[in-house]
Formats: structure tokens, C-alpha cells, sequence
């Protein structure tokens, strides 16, 4: 009489396993997808910093009385991989009579929900850090 081989799985052991991988594959699936709404998120900032930085340092080099008072737009500077609906203006304001005030404010659609992000810098008629 021959031995019966008794090396392979039972059915119980391939529905445990099954179950393990019902419950682990959705919660890595979700892992995944936040981890690229974040990876999106963050890139959408650094686009918007780098945007404001350039900005502020072009306003510096027209110096401080090519500088107007008032409203401007720049939205047509934002690119175009950033999500819409977005827009870009900065006011310019005199604190003094040799230093200036440049407020930006960027807007954009953040995932579904508007983002706005607010920067503040001065300019001064000495130059920077010389009022």
C-alpha cells in the first residue's frame, strides 16, 4: 500500500491567505493614492514658491522708483500644469516714503478646494535690507 503525499495546501490555509490579501491589497492601493495626492500637493507648492520667488526678485531688479503703486496680474505667468481655476496678483503699497510693501496672492484648485497663498516682502529705496 502506498503513502498518500501530504505536501500542498488545504483549503482553509488558501482562504486564510486569500482573506489576508483581500484586506492588505485595498489598503495598499490607498496608501498608494495618498501618497501621490500628497506628491502632487507638494510639487503644486514648490511650482508656487519658485513662481513667487522669481516674482519678487524681478520687482527688485527694476529697483524701487520704477516700482508703481497699485493692482497687478501676473496670472498669465502660472503655469500650465498648475490646476485651475488659479490666478496671480501682487499689490504694491508705500509704508514709507523710501520703503515699499509688494503683497502676492496666488490661487489655485488644490485637489477639488481653492488654495491661496499669500507672500509679503519690502523693498526699500537703499536696497535690500537698507531702509
Amino acid at each position: 500500500m502506498k503513502k498518500l503525499d501530504k505536501t500542498g495546501f488545504t483549503i482553509i490555509e488558501l482562504l486564510i491567505t486569500i482573506a489576508i490579501f483581500g484586506f492588505t491589497v485595498p489598503g495598499l492601493v490607498a496608501l498608494i493614492n495618498t501618497i501621490n495626492g500628497l506628491n502632487d500637493k507638494a510639487r503644486d507648492l514648490s511650482i508656487i514658491n519658485s513662481l513667487a520667488e522669481n516674482k519678487v526678485e524681478s520687482l527688485r531688479s527694476i529697483s524701487f522708483v520704477g516700482i508703481n503703486n497699485g493692482t497687478f496680474d501676473f496670472s498669465y505667468e502660472l503655469p500650465t500644469g498648475l490646476p485651475g481655476p488659479k490666478s496671480a496678483t501682487y499689490v504694491v503699497s508705500n509704508v514709507t516714503s523710501s520703503l515699499k510693501q509688494i503683497d502676492l496672492n496666488i490661487t489655485y484648485n488644490n485637489h477639488g478646494s481653492s488654495n491661496v497663498v499669500n507672500y509679503r516682502t519690502y523693498i526699500g529705496e537703499l536696497g535690500v535690507g537698507q531702509y
